[in-house]
């Protein structure tokens, strides 16, 4: 921690002016500080509402009211679609066959159907899934002390890598990986990574894997959602993610203790996924990245705004005691 030693502070000089001089300088900081005062709040109300608005488009497009149906372009084209049910059964029975090809022992489980109680009635074309009906889920390994060291130390991610839509590797730890393990837990390309427990506001937060670096494996705290062949894209349950983490969707799901939440692995493949027909996902995907390229640049230049005003709090300090704030005063100091 930085501090500095009595004897040098003793040594600091200080022009003090004269005392109508003093009070005008106060005067002049308080007038200009109120000022600075209003437009960091308003400029901080801007960036609740840009926040709001973020929820807002996320929400619309999970919901199916971002833009057109994909029902209701084939409607007014005379064609046909394949509506979101369509989908979801051609997964499920492709998952179905791909378990039976790899000849696995035991009755093939189904993935868990979804919790709909209180979601809203989604438009014509879509269907309410769960994650585990969308994709295949996975919570990470266990970083565990025989793990801390071997002869096959591989890269991993965890929660401090991961922030809303983009993985952060400045810091990413190492730790012992077998073949087999390597094999379960290696990320592959459009991956998507959310964090088991976090604050509550940020449990499940997620972003995509893009292959940024090769043979990347990640830890328990988070979990690995793999779109199935065919069903939802990685960008459009990417979407579904961050809408239930800024909509409260998986907080309300999730167990919370002191101030951690965690979202366990059945409470996610429970959770619901909207899905709509694959082109209106193509559709949707594009528009939110309209929208939410628009709102960056706006909360850009929000930014940009407040450190202006912390700079000109300094610039305004400096050159108080400077003496360049107010006019010196006429004020004369008897001999």
């Amino acid at each position: 921690m930085a501090s500095i030693e009595f004897a040098a502070l003793k040594g600091v000089s200080i022009g003090i002016p004269p005392i109508q001089e003093q009070r005008d300088i106060v005067a002049a900081i308080e007038a200009h500080f109120s000022r600075l005062d209003a437009a960091e709040q308003g400029l901080k109300r801007v960036q609740a509402k840009l926040k709001h608005a973020r929820a807002s488009v996320l929400k619309a497009a999970v919901e199916g009211r971002l833009v057109p149906t994909e029902a209701a372009l084939a409607r007014a084209e005379g064609r046909r679609y394949e509506p979101g049910s369509a989908l979801l059964a051609r997964v499920l029975a492709e998952r179905r066959a791909r378990w039976a090809e790899r000849g696995e022992r035991g009755k093939y489980k189904e993935p868990v159907a979804p919790e709909t109680e209180g979601l809203p009635e989604l438009p014509e074309g879509w269907v309410w899934a769960s994650c585990d009906q969308a994709g295949d889920i996975l919570l990470g390994r266990q970083r565990a002390p025989q793990y801390l060291k071997g002869i096959s130390p591989r890269p991993y991610l965890r929660v401090a890598n991961i922030r809303d839509n983009w993985i952060d590797w400045r810091d990413v730890e190492e730790m012992d990986f077998s073949d087999e393990h390597f094999a379960k837990y290696r990320l592959e390309s459009g991956d998507i990574l959310l964090c088991e427990g976090q604050s509550p506001e940020l449990v499940g937060q997620s972003a995509i894997y893009r292959g940024e670096r090769p043979n990347v494996c990640f830890q328990k705290t988070l979990h690995r959602f793999r779109p199935l062949i065919g069903g939802p894209t990685p960008e459009f349950a990417q979407i579904v993610f961050r809408a239930w983490v800024m909509n409260r969707v998986f907080m309300r799901r999730a167990s919370i203790t002191t101030n951690i939440a965690h979202l366990t692995l059945e409470k996610l493949r429970a959770a619901p996924f909207s899905l709509p027909p694959l082109a209106e996902q193509a559709r949707i995907v594009a528009e939110v990245d309209r929208r939410l390229s628009v709102l960056d640049q706006v909360e850009a230049l929000v930014g940009r705004s407040l450190t202006r005003c912390a700079s000109l709090r300094q610039s305004i300090l400096k050159r108080a005691f400077e003496g360049r704030l107010v006019p010196p005063s006429a004020e004369v100091t008897p001999e």
